[in-house]
């Protein structure tokens, strides 16, 4: 990101920066330093808005708040919208040199007919070598301009397919290319940006982690085949029972998981176990033989994130909660609640 400010603004904003992350006991760090010296020169209305509600909330600007602010309002903004930027640019650049190229086109068709018009009543005079001339170079300049605006519409449209082949990659880059639903990628910065989220406004959030139980041995005793067939299955089950605003991912070999926000923790259990009932409920069928391979089951551990806690706490306690569901028979959900009243019991 740039700043256009004077020597003396410059000055100014840094000094005024620095204090502000000292007295917030931010870290000095080149991304926090790059973002607080926005805030302060109020370069990003929408950076400086949120942080003026987290400050008016008392939000602690913990390592995970700072990157989710800096990867939603600065991180992001530099890489897409540069792309964006600059491809733009270049089509309407290119877009108003076809203009003139078409219209010095027109202008040199129309001479050439205006000439074409007088060749016939100037034949006979001393001139009409010189209008033959005249003439030649009119056609070779209007068959150039053609070739031209040809050139120029291709490379038009050479941008335009970049343009539609980054988002593909993108979307590519954000899927989990067997499943089709989010990645690890996208898990961990909407895990990000959810919590600090959730942080600031004082919201809840809830998480939800997946195991599919016996999945080594599925796979070693039918083989790999049949194991994305239970993967993709799950997948799809997961989409049909989240809400649109939740975000089911990949977690990484055959564990998934939801994020759910504004979600407490008994609506996520229910959430969770309309999942574990309708995997349940579904059998694997080798498509090859027709052989019935039975039902497959999971595992769930909920998690909901309670005010001030780390990003790290909030996914280790969702993950003591499916070891626990796994632990006591599989095929359950277990919550963080079932834990602690395990505890005082």
């Amino acid at each position: 990101m740039q700043f256009a400010h004077s020597m003396e603004r410059a000055v100014t904003c840094a000094v005024t920066a620095f204090e502000r992350m000292k007295a917030l006991k931010v870290a000095p760090t080149p991304n926090n330093y790059e973002m607080w010296y926005a805030y302060v020169a109020d370069s990003l209305p929408e950076l400086r808005q949120e942080i003026d509600q987290m400050l008016s909330r008392g939000t602690a600007f913990t390592p995970d708040v700072c990157e989710s602010l800096y990867q939603r309002h600065i991180g992001s903004r530099d890489t897409r919208d540069g792309i964006d930027d600059a491809s733009r640019r270049l089509q309407d650049t290119m877009t108003s040199v076809a203009t003139a190229v078409g219209t010095a086109q027109a202008g040199a068709q129309a001479y050439g007919q205006s000439l074409e018009s007088f060749s016939g009543a100037m034949q006979h005079g001393g001139d009409g070598d010189r209008l033959a001339a005249m003439l030649a170079e009119t056609r070779r300049m209007t068959e150039l301009n053609r070739k031209l605006e040809q050139k120029l519409t291709a490379s038009r449209k050479e941008v335009e397919d970049l343009r539609r082949n980054l988002d593909t990659l993108e979307e590519e880059a954000s899927t989990d290319a067997l499943t089709g639903i989010s990645n690890r990628k996208i898990f961990d910065r909407v895990l990000t940006e959810e919590s600090a989220k959730a942080q600031a406004n004082g919201t809840f959030l809830s998480l939800l982690m997946v195991d599919i139980d016996h999945f080594k041995a599925f796979n070693d005793t039918h083989g790999h085949p049949l194991g994305d067939q239970v993967l993709k299955l799950v997948a799809r089950s997961m989409v049909q029972c989240v809400r649109e605003t939740d975000t089911a991912a990949r977690y990484g070999g055959e564990e998934f998981s939801v994020i759910l926000p504004n979600c407490t923790i008994a609506e996520a259990s229910t959430i969770a176990e309309k999942i574990r009932r309708t995997v349940a409920g579904r059998r694997v069928i080798n498509r090859r033989t027709n052989q019935d391979l039975g039902r497959v089951t999971l595992s769930v551990g909920v998690a909901e994130m309670a005010l001030g806690e780390p990003l790290t706490g909030f996914v280790q306690r969702a993950d003591e909660a499916l070891y626990a569901a796994k632990r006591t028979g599989r095929n359950r959900v277990v919550s963080q609640r079932d834990l602690e009243r395990a505890d005082a019991g």
